[in-house]
C-alpha cells in the first residue's frame, strides 16, 4: 500500500488473508498510517521511507487506512479467506484465470457498498476451457469522504 502525492495508492487492496503489506512513503514528508478497524488495527508513527516490518493481516475484512496527518487520506485492504479474487479495472471489469472446473459463488465488494457483501453472492458454474461471465449491479452509498484541497502555488501575480 504506496502513499504517493498524499494519498494511498491504490485506493483498496484486496489481499488473501496472511498478506504481509508494507506501506512505502513515496512522498518527501512524513505520514503516520494507521487502522482501528477490528480485521487489523495498528500504527505506523511518523516515516518516510519504508517501515522495516510489514503488517500482517491475519483477520478477513475491511481495514480501513488513515493518516494522523492528512485527514483526506483513506484507503481500504479487503481480506479474503479465498485465494481466488480479483479487483476490478478503471472500466468496472476484472477476470479470474486458473480456476478448476466446478461450482464457485461469486461476490462483490466496494467500501461505500449499500448493505452486506454476503448478499451479493451469485452462483457461477464453470465448465473446462469455456468463461463464465457474471456481471453486478450494486448500490452505493453517498461519498463521505473529506475532499482534498489543491492549493495552486502563489506565482506573486
Amino acid at each position: 500500500m504506496d502513499q504517493h502525492d498524499k494519498e494511498f495508492v491504490p485506493y483498496v487492496l484486496p489481499v488473501y488473508i496472511g498478506a504481509r503489506v508494507s506501506f512505502p512513503n513515496r512522498d518527501n514528508i512524513r505520514h503516520h498510517v494507521y487502522s482501528f478497524s477490528s480485521p487489523k488495527k495498528f500504527e505506523l508513527p511518523l516515516y518516510i521511507g519504508t517501515p522495516a516490518t510489514p503488517v500482517v493481516f491475519d483477520k478477513p475484512g475491511a481495514a480501513a487506512l488513515g493518516c494522523n496527518i492528512h485527514d483526506w487520506m483513506l484507503a481500504y485492504i479487503y481480506v479474503l479467506t479465498t485465494p481466488h479474487f480479483a479487483k476490478t479495472a478503471a472500466d468496472g471489469k476484472a477476470r479470474l484465470d486458473g480456476l478448476a472446473p466446478g461450482n464457485y459463488e461469486a461476490r462483490v465488494w466496494h467500501p461505500r457498498l449499500r448493505g452486506d457483501t454476503e448478499k451479493t453472492g451469485k452462483p457461477l458454474a464453470l465448465a473446462s476451457n469455456e468463461p463464465a461471465p457474471v456481471a453486478f449491479v450494486i448500490s452505493l452509498k453517498s461519498e463521505w469522504r473529506i475532499p482534498r484541497r489543491i492549493v495552486e502555488p502563489y506565482r506573486g501575480e
